[in-house]
């Protein structure tokens, strides 16, 4: 039996400066995944105020929306979103490299988002069953495109501070 030789990969020759540069993107990636939460929480909550009426005993006040009553579920919500932007911002900086391919910017926006919606929707699937199909459909369409939005804006800002040099982009000298 003939053993094959080792396969070497460029991740294993990675320069300081480009695992710098990483963690550049992926801490911009979070900062702004938090900021961008936070805008996409308040358009939800003021469209749900537009479209309902909300009562003084609502679930869908900004106050239960943002959970600032409960810090702690407040700072790990924070923290999966900060974790999950500094995901996508590093993954993002290596998947795109210097291409200027919009599919596989957009593509890279779409997995993230669909990976995150689905793994939200089956948590809450039992809850969705008894709903008419349409609500079902509307939550699911809703959930995400939040998502999508969310990651777009965090891709807008990566390639913002890429354009600027802020970050270098990934194999870049």
């Amino acid at each position: 039996m003939q053993s094959s030789p080792l396969i070497t990969t460029e991740s294993e020759h990675l320069s300081i400066t480009d695992r710098i540069e990483s963690f550049k993107a992926g801490c911009l990636g979070a900062i702004a995944s938090i900021f961008a939460f936070f805008a996409i929480a308040l358009l939800h909550h003021l469209l749900a105020q537009t479209l309902q009426p909300v009562s003084t005993n609502s679930p869908t006040q900004l106050i239960d929306s943002f959970a600032l009553a409960r810090p702690l579920l407040l700072a790990i919500k924070l923290s999966m979103m900060g974790f999950a932007g500094f995901l996508f911002a590093v993954t993002y900086r290596y998947i795109v490299r210097h291409d200027r391919n919009s599919h596989l910017k957009s593509g890279a926006i779409l997995a993230f988002a669909c990976i995150r919606s689905f793994a939200t929707i089956d948590r809450e699937l039992p809850w969705l069953m008894p709903l008419p199909l349409m609500q079902i459909t509307l939550a699911i369409m809703i959930l995400l495109l939040e998502n999508i939005a969310w990651f777009a804006i965090v891709q807008n800002i990566l390639e913002t501070a890429i354009q600027h040099k802020w970050i270098a982009a990934f194999g870049s000298k």
